[in-house]
């Protein structure tokens, strides 16, 4: 692997311990970096500066003020139609567009790779600036993503030495087995999941290889080399040099907000899967139906996480498997009742179909649209695929669609207001943000 200088760190040389690949030598592929691979770079005082700017304007999460979101919004609609046509069999696609726009849209729902690689194969056009933004998304993932995989090697198999048993979770998984390319398949975090008994041990030698503890909550641990910088280099595509982390979970669990139950999808016990990680055999990945599921939950529970990549991953992965015969819908429905999960997977599955009509059987989507809560039923119905994740702004009803019942909402009312938080500059953080909306009168209803 190769970072930057302030990022490399040797962690080689104790027993046991790993070369997480941070090295001196010149980057491999650096001849190959296309004109203008800097040309989107930011410096970590213009990033605070735009955290401050977007905080200000109550609108916490918009860090673009020289884009307006509604060009963002058209550029994600354009997106959307050129990713259905593609994945519907068009051979003639064409993508046109603002510039900037089209290249924050391709960042933020996390296909600008993906259509690059498109690009190259011939199964897109575009003009000459729209191609070669499209060329350096491309680039950037293609160099990112070997980093990533050689750390990801590299963890599973210290963690494996250990004695501790490990899966991979989510891109690395699913960008090597169903995506063209695994660099197509954006990932910023390495998702690995170990049972509760497991996660002390394989924490320690998380530690032992230099790494450091970021953040933590009931059912993961975030863990990031000592000296790699936090910031991310670029805020418009998934830049070479932007941070990563090892996610570490100890639960398959997904939760929503305190005011509802979580979907338990530890229930399927995800650590007994017969199918091995094509990384590292040592390693497990999610078996089907329990993959499947996993994904339309993990990207429907929270609107931040509904990206059109992640429409398109369920779309592989369902198609794929359906036809290989390695997913069976019954047993998908009848895993998702037993692990509560049918409810939190109805909107993904529900714009999954709607990105590509025939992806999902119209019973399928009937369970779980079932097993949704009236108000996230509600919220879904005016979603698109284009501009279903939550970027710019969070609406009050979306904030509450997945509370349920008269304790659901105490719970959840009382953690609103009174956050649990470590510090008191982190509680004033929140409620300064939360001070700004009101006064620039951003929360919707």
């Amino acid at each position: 692997m190769s970072f930057t200088r302030g990022s490399r760190r040797s962690v080689s040389g104790a027993p046991g311990v790993c070369d997480f690949g941070l090295s001196d030598e010149p980057d491999a592929v650096a001849s190959e970096r296309p004109q203008g691979w800097n040309r989107f770079d930011l410096s970590a005082d213009e990033i605070r500066r735009r955290v401050h700017w977007a905080s200000a304007r109550g609108r916490a999460t918009w860090l673009w003020p020289d884009i307006g979101i509604s060009d963002w919004h058209e550029a994600l609609e354009r997106i959307e139609d050129v990713v259905r046509n593609i994945l519907e069999g068009d051979a003639s696609a064409w993508l046109d567009g603002d510039e900037q726009a089209l290249g924050l849209a391709c960042y933020t729902s996390g296909v600008g790779p993906l259509l690059g690689w498109w690009l190259r194969q011939g199964r897109l056009a575009a003009p000459p600036p729209v191609a070669a933004l499209l060329e350096l998304h491309l680039q950037h993932n293609l160099e990112r993503h070997a980093q990533v995989q050689q750390a990801a090697l590299d963890a599973v198999r210290a963690i494996r030495a250990g004695g501790v048993g490990v899966l991979v979770l989510k891109g690395l998984h699913t960008g090597t087995d169903y995506f063209p390319h695994p660099a197509t398949r954006p990932a910023s975090d390495i998702d690995l999941l170990v049972s509760p008994a497991d996660a002390p041990a394989a924490e320690n030698v998380l530690r032992q290889n230099g790494f450091l503890e970021w953040e933590r909550n009931a059912r993961e641990s975030s863990w990031a080399l000592a000296g790699m910088a936090r910031l991310p280099r670029s805020l418009m595509l998934a830049h070479a040099e932007n941070p990563w982390s090892i996610d570490l979970h100890s639960s398959l669990d997904i939760g929503v907000g305190t005011g509802s139950p979580p979907a338990t999808l530890s229930r399927a016990d995800p650590m007994r899967s017969p199918r091995r990680w094509s990384g590292e055999p040592s390693a497990q990945v999610l078996d089907q139906p329990l993959l499947a599921l996993h994904l339309a939950v993990h990207a429907g529970a929270g609107l931040h996480s509904l990206s059109l990549l992640r429409l398109i991953e369920l779309h592989l992965v369902v198609t794929q498997d359906s036809k290989a015969g390695l997913l069976s819908w019954a047993e998908f429905l009848a895993l998702g009742a037993r692990t509560d999960a049918l409810g939190f997977a109805f909107p993904g599955l529900q714009l999954c179909e709607q990105l590509v009509p025939g992806t999902v059987p119209a019973f399928v989507l009937e369970r779980c649209r079932a097993g949704a809560p009236a108000r996230a039923r509600k919220v879904v119905a005016r979603l698109t695929p284009a501009t279903a994740q939550r970027v710019e702004r969070n609406w009050i009803s979306e904030h509450y669609m997945w509370v349920r019942g008269a304790r659901g909402w105490v719970r959840q009312l009382i953690w609103d207001f009174f956050p649990s938080v470590s510090s008191w500059k982190t509680f004033w953080t929140i409620y300064q943000r939360r001070w700004w909306r009101l006064v620039r009168g951003r929360i919707g209803a």
